[in-house]
């Protein structure tokens, strides 16, 4: 008799919705696994294209995994200590080790040292670009959460 004829719990509005986001602190097996994922692949990259331009496997294998060991520590320094500097200089960082690992493969795999750096200079450009946009906006949304 007593029951009530309309919802007395409040709704949300229609046209409100939360869009999901990305975490900003990655799992602590991300800080390890990603860049040793980015080493196994640009080494065996590496080895791949150096083989096949008429090294030896042995002599491919040692500097696939060389460069593959650099670009590893170099990701992995990359990710460990520059959460703290601001969106500009990450973005610059990790388009300077994009643009250097791309233009690297460029020039094992047999092109002028002008054309690899002209590669690698325009890939890093964008990646910093791409990286800075992704840093900004991130930024810009701890700074400011929604309310």
């Amino acid at each position: 008799m007593n029951a009530p004829t309309a919802p007395t719990a409040l709704t949300a509005p229609v046209g409100h919705h939360r869009h999901p986001r990305l975490p900003l602190h990655p799992h602590l097996s991300a800080s390890w696994g990603v860049p040793a994922a980015l080493g196994v692949l640009h080494g065996g990259w590496v080895m791949f294209v150096t083989h096949n331009q008429g090294s030896t496997i042995p002599t491919a294998a040692i500097f696939g995994v060389v460069s593959g060991a650099v670009v590893g520590a170099l990701c992995y320094a990359l990710g460990r200590l520059t959460p703290g500097l601001m969106p500009e200089i990450r973005a610059a960082l990790y388009g300077a080790v994009f643009g250097c690992a791309v233009g690297f493969l460029h020039s094992v795999s047999g092109g002028s040292v002008y054309r690899s750096s002209g590669i690698g200079l325009g890939a890093g450009v964008v990646m910093a670009g791409m990286s800075f946009y992704v840093f900004h906006v991130f930024h810009v949304r701890a700074e400011h959460p929604r309310q």
